[in-house]
């Protein structure tokens, strides 16, 4: 433990460790430390890591499950826990996930046990001149949700929301073009939507999170699609237009981890080819919402 370190960022949520190398098995003190950042933190960054993707999926299963994603195509061949984020092409195949990211969201919220952490390593990372580009940007659900006021608690009590992988697909498919347009027959081999409280409890903390986002929430239950409409318009835009953020800068070598129910995520696509990103990633499931 000598030589771990936890930095805070200035807001909120977000810190930085230096002093671990954890491509190595970590001793049960360090990583506790790690694990008990995550719950402080939301987010954390691990600098200067070097990791193949069996090494990454070995450091992610100490905290659970790894998950194999739905999209078996973006998935590395000999490790399929782990899947590949980028927007390099290799022998005119795109590798991975092109449009990954691209709407605020909480990774696999679309399944009924969705990601307790996601675990993204920077392989390359897009740069010119000395700057960086393609930043993450995280915003956090449980101050949003400690910031709302108290009518619009009461209103959310026991409000579920519907979260699809099916409609996300299709929108990409239109807004982007990475990927291909699917009709109902194909969309079928993906998972049903998702029923999950507005209002979640997060399973360690047990602080109260808002589980909506603009990538996979399409729907309120029980309620008229003009009143779902308005309320998840401003809860998309009060979680993620407040002042509850965190911005990764990234650098070649970083492990970021992230706590899908007490934040939610996007990038910023901010360049293209020839700048390069390439980045591998591991998602541990979670809790069934409650």
């Amino acid at each position: 433990m000598t030589n771990l370190k936890i930095t805070a960022a200035a807001g909120p949520i977000g810190a930085e460790i230096t002093g671990a190398d954890v491509s190595r098995p970590l001793d049960t003190e360090i990583f506790q430390a790690i694990d008990g950042a995550i719950d402080d933190y939301a987010v954390i960054v691990i600098r200067d890591q070097n990791l193949t993707a069996p090494q990454l999926a070995d450091f992610s299963r100490r905290f659970g499950r790894p998950q194999v994603n739905v999209r078996q195509t973006a998935n590395n061949d000999g490790t399929p826990e782990v899947g590949w984020i980028s927007n390099v092409t290799k022998d005119g195949k795109q590798v991975g996930s092109h449009d990954a990211g691209r709407y605020w969201h909480s990774d696999l919220c679309y399944l009924e046990r969705p990601s307790k952490l996601t675990v993204l390593n920077a392989l390359e990372v897009p740069t010119k001149d000395g700057v960086t580009y393609g930043v993450t940007q995280f915003a956090g659900t449980v101050p949003a949700y400690d910031a709302l006021t108290d009518e619009m608690k009461h209103r959310l009590e026991g409000v579920q929301g519907a979260n699809s992988y099916r409609t996300m697909w299709n929108r990409k498919a239109i807004e982007f073009g990475v990927r291909p347009y699917l009709n109902e027959a194909e969309l079928a081999k993906y998972p049903e939507d998702a029923i999950h409280p507005v209002v979640r409890i997060h399973p360690k903390t047990g602080r109260k999170c808002l589980f909506v986002c603009n990538g996979y929430t399409n729907a309120l239950i029980g309620l008229t699609k003009e009143e779902s409409e308005e309320i998840l318009e401003f809860l998309f835009d009060h979680i993620t237009g407040s002042d509850f953020k965190y911005e990764h800068q990234w650098r070649v070598g970083d492990v970021l981890i992230w706590d899908n129910c007490a934040v939610q995520h996007k990038a910023k696509f901010d360049y293209a080819l020839p700048l390069r990103r390439l980045m591998q990633r591991c998602t541990i499931e979670g809790d069934k919402p409650y």
